[in-house]
């Protein structure tokens, strides 16, 4: 006999009451009782797409053109991510097929806040972007950890829709000239307000992930390898085109961790290990120094290798739970 399907999180975030009251649950009764959820969590992650989208239009134009509607759209994402889960509930269709592709999802938008971020402040020291990717992902790492090895996720007071609000307004504001001037500053030892802001908020996502492996009381040598190497592709993809390619540093993070991510997702679902980190990827970076003339091939080959293997395991666990998903919900019981 099956086991039932059961999703456990403690949320003690201060916006989601306010974000459930005002928001989701007055969208989710104007919902269509037949659209399924997992069309939710498609087209809210769309959002974060185009924010990401316009900041890279912006990144390569050097200017600031519809720079307003970034929050607007992390607002938009953030009330579809919460209200595709109610939907599920109101209609009795939630499923591990269901919380993987949701949170699937959530490890793409982690990276590609970050580049929105970076390129609205206009990052460039490799120290900084290392520190802001590797401590976004590693506080997801260390929740998805939790899930995986505790059945729950926890959530603080400043947690996930908090941060996902705040990069989306920094970002809006870093296109007024004043605010961006200000940021621009250097406090100390060569550190601007922005990079500062940049570093205390990633600190508090560290310890974050450090309380999230703490209650669990449990790591694997897979984990602590995926972080030492998630470490070194970060830092060297920042050393190398930190000043000249932040789309190419945000894709290439992302993937590489949405790798990982993947596999600990599939595991928590199917009861299995967590897959090995790839090395593939890492040891590539040697090919930069070898090959100069070939950059832009290698890099291509990086996410195209890494998008495959994604993939890969994306359809095997689709596959896997085919059962789950509907491309329109049945009637509601009344109906039937």
């Amino acid at each position: 006999m099956a086991k039932k399907y059961s999703y456990s999180a403690n949320d003690e975030s201060l916006l989601t009451p306010v974000l459930y009251k005002y928001f989701v649950d007055p969208f989710v009764k104007i919902l269509p009782y037949r659209l399924p959820a997992n069309f939710i969590t498609l087209i809210s992650f769309s959002f974060i797409v185009i924010a990401f989208a316009i900041a890279v239009r912006g990144y390569w134009a050097h200017r600031y053109d519809f720079w307003r509607l970034i929050p607007l759209l992390t607002l938009a994402y953030l009330v579809g991510d919460c209200a595709d889960g109610k939907q599920a509930r109101r209609t009795g269709t939630g499923s591990p097929l269901g919380e993987y592709f949701d949170h699937f999802l959530d490890c793409f938008v982690t990276g590609l806040l970050m580049g929105i971020l970076m390129i609205s402040f206009q990052v460039t020291k490799p120290a900084i972007i290392t520190i802001g990717f590797f401590n976004l992902y590693a506080g997801q790492i260390g929740s998805f950890w939790e899930r995986y090895k505790r059945r729950v996720m926890c959530f603080g007071k400043l947690s996930t829709s908090e941060g996902i609000l705040a990069i989306g307004l920094t970002s809006w504001l870093m296109s007024i000239p004043p605010i961006h001037t200000a940021a621009d500053t250097v406090l100390f030892l060569d550190i601007t307000g922005g990079e500062g802001l940049i570093i205390t908020i990633m600190t508090g996502t560290a310890i974050s992930a450090i309380h999230s492996l703490i209650r669990t009381q449990e790591i694997s040598f897979r984990l602590i390898a995926h972080f030492v190497l998630s470490l070194t592709i970060t830092y060297t993809a920042a050393y190398l085109y930190g000043k000249h390619n932040m789309v190419y540093i945000t894709l290439v993070v992302s993937c590489y961790n949405v790798f990982f991510l993947a596999s600990l997702l599939a595991a928590t679902n199917l009861e299995r290990r967590e897959c090995l980190p790839d090395i593939i990827v890492p040891l590539s970076f040697v090919l930069f120094f070898l090959l100069p003339a070939y950059t832009l091939l290698i890099q291509s080959l990086q996410i195209a290798y890494l998008a495959i293997r994604i993939g890969i395991k994306f359809i095997t666990f689709v596959r896997i739970n085919r059962q789950y998903w509907y491309w329109i919900n049945p009637p509601p019981p009344e109906h039937t």
